[in-house]
């Protein structure tokens, strides 16, 4: 026990109040114990072998005789004081009773468990009331463990009536705590009395009451669309309240027409807490028109169009809904009263483009970039406007991507020079209008990618050119590394770019597929087909490869399209690559070990749909898959070579355009039927159009194949020659350089000990 604690024991020990327990006697009065009586040890030095110490809960006392008192020799109990209780809450309340909560201090302040102790709790609604330990209001044993929580309820009060209130706590010497923390706390009020609806409209609710017995400070109302969440999630509480308690009337507002709402009225007490017993429902009235909900904006820069929906609330009479546009911002706003026709042109130039729409507006004929504001009103049949609701819209379109792409080494191998033809169109190909110096929301600059390969590649950018450049020169990281490049146009409004075509430090040019690996490729030594001065068109041209969404399902797994155009976005139908053949690389996707039809879109990837109906297991894919072209008529069977390891089907073609993979059955040896013809009558003219026929066969060991052509009498007309694609031979219609005769004709396909005949038709 500290010196001070000692101390105050000795007065208790010594004081003529002070209790004794049995075994403790005390005699004589008047003596007093110096404060400097405690020895360095802790001990309370005293004559004639008196020694009480501290540390422990009781004194050893022999005989002792001093000033007139006399202890005899056994032991002292060292009472300790129990520590204060700090801060007194009202945990519940109701008309008649207060839950009081408080935090247990210790048998020695705020230190050591109390065990057989005991409370005593005072309270009163007198605000002079004198608290004091020995005035309470009831009494109760208890242990107490320091920081545990305790609690007792105050029962049979009078409502909306503040009560003051202290606890006290005693050992089991009923030694208690000098003070206590007071609290104050008001019973709640009774609700009000005969509370009912007075008044519904569109946006408010009245309330009527009494007052309630023994009064309130004052009232509130809450409302709420979802019974205060017993009805869902959400749903805003909307509430009001009186000034004083006096009141007996009340209205929420701020709610919405036509809409049911759950309330609940209550009475205050001085300190806001709030008291109710019943709640009340109501569908608010419907009103005038109330603003559109919802709106969404669709654009469509291709289409040059635009498509608003909304949702259209409930009010008294709805007539629809007011569009107003304008390409400047809106100033002249819909007047109450005032019938618009449509077509009306207001005070600022905006126009009334429709005066009784639905919940949808599609504005049709915009030009690019240009902004396009909207106003909505919702009406009603007495030509009376909500709010408006507004939007604005641009539609832009990317620049078209670069083509008369070229690439060429430097002498030194260090760096590469990459050229590109000018761009003067959007990507639908409306040219710019002014392509020579093209605005920058039509053209801003281009952007130079590099990236290390092909399939899935991660593109950094290198560089940027002005809207005029047509070349630019970077130099190599590795010299003996290829590296690929793309030349993106952009403009200053779209983060979208055109699907731009790559080239890389070899010569190739690729058009890559969304899925990001499909792709065809070009070699170096046809590149030149693809410039102005190599192809009949005489324009520079590019190649989209573009996905097929809507033609999967049923047999096909993989839709691409590989589309070449002119740089304005004319298409170079009937390309085709005279003497030489381009790579076309489908890439299927696996789940689940099943082959599943998929798309891929470049911005969330490949897309894949429901399992093949039957199923192509991902170990069968070498026999269940083969590639199709599409002739224009019809897909033809281009078979190609399946790998599973990088999930593709190959074909070595010389012909662009639409590419499918379908399931087949494929026999391991090599085959050959009547679907793998196409342009069985042709006509040997030289227009290039139905001038040979195709014959492609399935060649898994790459055995040597010939085709032969004759006559209906037998007579060899001539051999057939290598077709467009790597597994093809073709007939021209020609016998020593010179065109045949029309009528039928037989052909004949021998390859592996089989052989496969039929006839092809001339027409002259």
């Amino acid at each position: 026990m500290r010196r001070s604690a000692t101390l105050a024991l000795a007065a208790l020990l010594f004081g003529a109040a002070s209790p004794l327990s049995a075994g403790e006697r005390l005699v004589g009065a008047g003596l007093g114990i110096k404060r400097n009586a405690v020895s360095a040890g802790g001990e309370l030095a005293t004559a004639a072998g008196a020694s009480l110490n501290h540390a422990v809960a009781e004194a050893s006392v022999s005989t002792f005789t001093g000033a007139g008192y006399k202890l005899y020799a056994g032991l002292l109990h060292l009472a300790a004081v129990p520590g204060s209780v700090t801060a007194i809450v009202a945990v519940s309340k109701s008309t008649g009773t207060l839950e009081l909560s408080w935090t247990a201090p210790g048998l020695d302040g705020p230190r050591g468990n109390v065990s057989g102790g005991f409370y005593r709790i005072d309270a009163s609604s007198d605000p002079l009331h004198v608290f004091d330990p020995s005035v309470y209001l009831t009494e109760f044993a208890t242990g107490a463990a320091p920081g545990s929580t305790h609690a007792y309820t105050l029962s049979g009060l009078l409502p909306n009536t503040t009560y003051y209130s202290r606890v006290y706590l005693a050992d089991t010497r009923k030694v208690f705590a000098e003070n206590s923390a007071p609290g104050a706390d008001s019973t709640l009020a009774h609700p009000p009395a005969s509370p009912a609806l007075s008044s519904v409209d569109a946006s408010s609710v009245s309330f009527t009451w009494s007052l309630p017995a023994a009064g309130a400070e004052g009232f509130r109302i809450d409302s709420s669309s979802t019974a205060f969440g017993l009805l869902g999630p959400g749903g805003a509480v909307v509430s009001s309240r009186t000034d004083n308690g006096l009141s007996i009337t009340l209205t929420v507002v701020g709610l919405t027409p036509n809409t049911t709402y759950f309330f609940r009225l209550g009475s205050l007490n001085w300190q806001g807490d709030y008291n109710f017993d019943t709640v009340i429902a109501t569908r608010t009235a419907l009103g005038p028109p109330i603003p559109i909900q919802s709106l969404a904006v669709t654009g469509d820069a291709l289409a040059r169009r635009v498509l608003l929906t909304w949702t259209n609330p409930a009010f008294r009479d709805p007539a629809g809904v007011l569009v107003q546009v304008s390409t400047q911002p809106i100033a002249s706003g819909a007047v109450d009263g005032t019938a618009y026709a449509e077509g009306a042109t207001l005070a600022d130039g905006s126009v009334i483009r429709s005066t009784a729409a639905g919940s949808s507006f599609v504005d049709l004929g915009l030009e690019l970039d240009t902004t396009r504001y909207f106003r909505l009103y919702s009406k009603n049949t007495s030509s009376e406007y909500s709010v408006h609701v507004a939007t604005q819209v641009v539609l832009d379109l990317p620049p078209m991507a670069a083509a008369g792409l070229s690439a060429s080494l430097s002498a030194d191998g260090a760096s590469v020079t990459l050229r590109w033809s000018s761009v003067a169109s959007s990507l639908d190909g409306a040219p710019f209008k002014d392509p020579a110096a093209p605005h920058a929301w039509e053209l801003d600059r281009f952007v130079v990618y590099r990236a290390t390969g092909i399939v899935r590649s991660g593109w950094v950018q290198v560089g940027t050119a002005a809207v005029s450049a047509t070349a630019f020169t970077d130099p190599l990281p590795d010299p003996s590394q290829r590296y690929y490049y793309k030349i993106v146009p952009t403009d200053a409004f779209s983060p979208l770019a055109d699907s731009a075509m790559v080239l890389d430090t070899e010569r190739n040019l690729y058009a890559v597929a969304p899925d990001r690996v499909s792709r065809l490729r070009i070699p170096p030594e046809l590149a030149g087909a693809m410039l102005a001065s190599g192809n009949r068109w005489g324009r520079d041209l590019l190649v989209r490869a573009l996905e097929e969404p809507q033609n999967l399902g049923g047999r096909v797994v993989k839709s691409l399209r590989f589309e070449t155009r002119t740089s304005p976005a004319s298409a170079a139908a009937g390309l085709l690559f005279d003497g030489g053949q381009v790579d076309v690389a489908l890439r299927y996707e696996v789940a689940g070990g099943i082959v599943v039809p998929s798309a891929a879109s470049e911005t969330l990837g490949p897309l894949a749909a429901s399992p093949l109906s039957p199923a192509v297991p991902a170990a069968e894919a070498a026999t269940r898959l083969a590639a199709y072209w599409d002739n224009g008529r019809e897909y033809v069977k281009l078979f190609g070579r399946v790998d599973p390891a990088d999930q593709l089907v190959t074909v070595q073609t010389a012909m662009p355009g639409g590419y499918q993979i379908r399931s087949v059955l494929r026999e391991p040896a090599f085959t050959f039927d009547v679907s793998g013809t196409f342009n069985k009558a042709i006509t040997p003219n030289g227009d290039g159009l139905n001038d040979a026929a195709v014959f492609v066969f399935d060649n898994p060991k790459d055995s040597a194949v010939r085709g032969r052509v004759f006559d209906l009498r037998g007579a060899h007309v001539s051999d057939m020659r290598a077709g467009p694609v790597a597994n093809s031979l073709q007939w021209d219609g020609r016998a020593a350089g010179r065109a045949v005769s029309r009528g039928v004709y037989l052909y004949q396909i021998q390859a592996e000990g089989r052989t496969f005949n039929g006839t092809v038709l001339v027409v002259r």
